[in-house]
């Protein structure tokens, strides 16, 4: 294999270009790529587990993941699961220290290659103690080049998909990129009965438009499509049954209180829709994965909408300059504008 990057766009040591230069995609028997994150991330991450999986056919495929975090791991694209602990599973109001996390790092077999999508603190931890070949990561800082033999570059201005299938692009893979492959549905679009979705929780509590800008949205688009089911979609939090949302439509037939929907069938549902309206949370990432139109509402400061938003018509974020909610009628004029353009 060859390196594929023009100089100052990435880092590689004189060590990976050596091990490269003796191998092939064929040879590479073991390689694990650490997510500590959550479901919303394991579903971006499922393109470049595909791709690992065709260029690199013979590798056995570890998943490192956060005890706290396991909830929707793509399990179907790997081989194992290696496990890392914060908190002390029999004590999760302790956290683990160092001697603990060194020990759990090193239970790692050696791999070929290890690709580190999450870089974090105790995935740093994980990749100085763990014993591979080739190690991959993102170049946040200059001091990286210590943990890694090989870093590209992570932008807030793709999305977050394409910064991860860097990592495998500066190896030579010619990924594929439009439409990305995510293996979770055959579904599509239901037009014989469509209905649109609103997810009105998101990641924390402060990231939430609210309930009220919610109720006035729903009031609008009931009217505007009739024809329309309007799904109030219960999250699996104890508070995210958005009661009060749905409280001032109960009685109208097209309007539904939908509850959540175990993992194995929630992929189909989402691609059933015409359109997810979202705000920042994993739902939105799962509604991408399966082909659907999602309007995300996005407008905290020091989070870049780019990083998650695919360039295609059909995804799209209403957002603000100076960081304050969007208002209704900004979010329904996005609506309107987003299903007349796919749909009508």
């Amino acid at each position: 294999m060859k390196l594929n990057f023009r100089r100052g766009g990435a880092f590689a040591s004189k060590k990976a270009k050596k091990y490269l230069e003796t191998i092939s995609p064929y040879d590479v028997q073991a390689i694990t790529i650490i997510r500590h994150a959550a479901i919303g991330d394991f579903v971006v991450m499922r393109p470049f587990l595909l791709e690992v999986r065709n260029f690199f056919p013979n590798a056995k495929i570890t998943l490192s993941v956060l005890r706290t975090a396991m909830y929707g791991m793509p399990e179907d694209l790997v081989d194992k699961i290696h496990i890392m602990d914060k908190y002390y599973p029999q004590d999760k109001s302790k956290k683990t220290g160092i001697l603990y996390r060194i020990k759990q790092a090193k239970e790692l077999q050696e791999q070929n290659i290890i690709f580190d999508l999450t870089d974090s603190s105790m995935t740093l931890l994980l990749i100085f103690f763990a014993k591979a070949n080739l190690k991959i990561g993102y170049s946040y800082r200059a001091v990286r080049r210590l943990f890694y033999d090989i870093s590209t570059l992570r932008s807030d201005f793709v999305l977050e998909t394409q910064s991860m299938l860097h990592q495998l692009n500066i190896l030579g893979v010619n990924t594929k990129h439009h439409p990305l492959e995510y293996g979770l549905t055959k579904k599509n679009r239901d037009v014989a009965n469509p209905y649109i979705i609103y997810f009105p929780g998101a990641s924390v509590q402060h990231r939430c438009w609210d309930e009220d800008k919610f109720v006035e949205l729903i009031k609008r688009m009931i009217i505007e499509y009739p024809v329309y089911n309007h799904i109030v979609l219960k999250g699996i939090g104890k508070d995210e049954h958005f009661t009060s949302i749905y409280e001032p439509f109960v009685g109208h037939e097209n309007v539904i209180h939908q509850d959540s929907l175990p993992i194995e069938h929630i992929y189909d549902y989402l691609a059933e829709a015409s359109l997810v309206i979202v705000g920042d949370t994993g739902i939105r990432n799962m509604a991408i994965a399966s082909n659907t139109a999602t309007l995300g509402i996005m407008w905290i400061s020091g989070i870049s909408p780019m990083r998650y938003l695919p360039k295609t018509q059909q995804h799209q974020v209403v957002t603000s300059l100076d960081n304050t909610q969007p208002s209704v009628e900004e979010v329904f004029c996005a609506s309107k504008n987003l299903i007349d353009s796919l749909y009508e």
